[in-house]
Parts: structure tokens; sequence; C-alpha cells
């Protein structure tokens, strides 16, 4: 891959679904366009705490606890419990760990300024710089002995029926439901999560995260904005825009890298003969450039935006009309 263009290998990077990759697309777009509109430094810290964190569990954090899961729990005589047991040992601790994080972010601003408001943290309503320091430890410590206290029971369940399971006549009657768990929630073979755990666990425990952390209305209803447009688009965004883009650079540049309504992936294109890699990669490069920037970097801008707007003239509209 030495011969390749920069932007050619940072793509290529950007289209696997490694942990590295994935990280770089979802936290680097949202990441950039989230901070490029924020309000206050506050608000800028904990969207870089909130953003790195959630993506540091979700794309590093599972797979290697998966992974580490999978050394102990394969040990056991009944494979199928054994997998069992190492996923849902792995929830049990990234699940809590995900949730803690909108939480913890509120405390960490909390105790630091002692802004206890959404509207104080984003400069629309002023609030004195108290330090609140020994309430948000109360607070911390009673976050984390419920989240840990439901991580032992998550891990405590796996145990035990996995045990139980041990008996032929229990195993016989939890067979059928084992069986459908493992083939929909198993991790691959290094450990990398699916589509189905983002989209059946981990984000409904993020979003439920930040409902529960938000501050005021107004952080409510940002969150409702945010999530009502970007989830949906996480996962069918992309495919909505990128037939249309693709198509149009394959015209510009004379080339096929979407043929019969399927997109030929870096590692096809580079099995084809020199000569015809270089247009094809060109194209390429464009499309998924573009494509990349419009459902990433653009989307989290736009919504961004939005809420800036909107909360900005709810908050003096109402505020006005209590003043009168």
């Amino acid at each position: 891959m030495s011969g390749l263009s920069l932007a050619t290998k940072a793509l290529k990077t950007l289209e696997t679904s490694s942990s590295i990759g994935m990280f770089a697309r979802d936290t680097g777009g949202c990441l950039i366009s989230r901070l490029g509109l924020s309000r206050s430094k506050d608000e800028s810290k904990e969207i870089s705490f909130a953003e790195l964190s959630e993506s540091a569990i979700f794309y590093f954090g599972a797979p290697i606890l998966a992974k580490a899961t999978s050394d102990i729990f394969m040990k056991h005589p009944n494979k199928q419990l054994g997998k069992f047991g190492q996923i849902v040992t792995t929830f049990g601790v990234i699940l809590p760990a995900v949730f803690a994080i909108a939480p913890l972010r509120n405390l960490m601003t909390y105790s630091k300024t002692g802004k206890e408001k959404f509207t104080g943290v984003i400069c629309l309503e002023k609030q004195k710089q108290e330090q609140h320091s020994e309430e948000a430890e109360k607070r911390a410590k009673k976050l984390i002995k419920i989240l840990s206290g439901i991580t032992m029971g998550t891990v405590g369940l796996a145990l035990a029926v996995m045990e139980l399971g041990k008996n032929p006549n229990i195993y016989k009657k939890i067979e059928p439901f084992i069986d459908k768990f493992v083939k929909k929630f198993a991790f691959s073979q290094k450990g990398d999560l699916e589509l189905i755990h983002y989209g059946a666990l981990i984000y409904p425990v993020s979003i439920a995260s930040y409902f529960y952390a938000s501050r005021d209305k107004y952080e409510k209803q940002e969150n409702a904005r945010r999530f009502s447009i970007t989830v949906p688009l996480m996962f069918f965004g992309e495919k909505l825009i990128q037939n249309p883009i693709y198509k149009k650079f394959d015209k510009i540049f004379k080339t096929n890298v979407i043929e019969n309504g399927n997109i030929k992936t870096y590692k096809e294109i580079l099995q084809m003969p020199i000569e015809k890699q270089k247009q094809m990669l060109k194209s390429k490069n464009c499309a998924y450039g573009l494509t990349f920037f419009i459902n990433t970097m653009a989307i989290a801008g736009a919504v961004a935006l939005l809420n800036r707007i909107a909360t900005k003239r709810k908050f003096e509209r109402e505020n006005g009309e209590a003043q009168k």
C-alpha cells in the first residue's frame, strides 16, 4: 500500500469495519463538527469527553473485552453456553459503562463550575461559579454503586445459567433461547462487534443515558432533535445518498465503481490491473469522500446548528414572556 496516495490510504481505512476505521469515521466527523459549533468552553469539554469516551468503549473496549472473555468462557464444555456467557458478561460490563458517560459528563461540569442547568453550560443563563465537589462526589458514588450492581448481577446471571445448563434436562428447556440469543448477538472471531450490537443494545442504552442525564427541558429537546435525525441516518443515510454520488463520479471519470447497484470496495479495486486502478481510485475517493462528508460531518454540523438556533430562540422567547 506504499504507492497509494494519502487520500486513498485514509479513505480505505475509513471504509473498513475495523475498530480504528469506525472510530475515525464516526467520532472524527461528529466531534469536529460539533466542536466547531459549540457555544462555550464547558460545552466543548463535555462534547469531547462524551464523544471520545463513547467511541473508546464502542470500538475498542467492547472488542477487547469480548476477546478476553472468549479465552475464559470458551473453555466451557458446552460451546453455546460458553458463547452465551461471553456475550452477557461483555455487555454486562459495557452497557453500564455506556450509560454512565452522560451523567459523569454532567458531574464533571458541575464539580468544576457549579452549573446544574444546561442553559448555564451553553451560556444562555448566568450561574454563580461555585464549587460543589462534595455533592458531585456523592452523586458519582451513588451512580457507580448502582451501575456496578447491575454489572455484577448480569455477570452472576450468566454464570448461573451456564452452571444450570450443565444439567441435560435443564439445558434441553433453555437450548432454543440460548441458540437464538447466540446466533443473534455472537461476536466475530476477532471479537469485533456487529451492527446488531449497536442497533439493539449499545445505541438504545446510550440514548437513554442522554435523556436520563438531561438537565433541563432545553437539553432534552436538543437530544430529541439530535437522535431523531442522526440515528436513522447512521443506519440508512449512507445508502440513500451514495448511489447518485457514485454514478455522478463514474460519469466524470468514465469508470464503473458502481455497477448493477453494487459499489466496489477499495480491496476489490486494488486487485484490478494497475492501468485501471488510477482512474478507479480517483472516482472512488471522490465518491466515498463526499458521501462520508455529507452523512457524517455535514449532518452532525447541521444538527448542531439547528439545536443552537432553536434553543436560543425558545429560551429568549420564553424568558422574554416571563419578564412581561
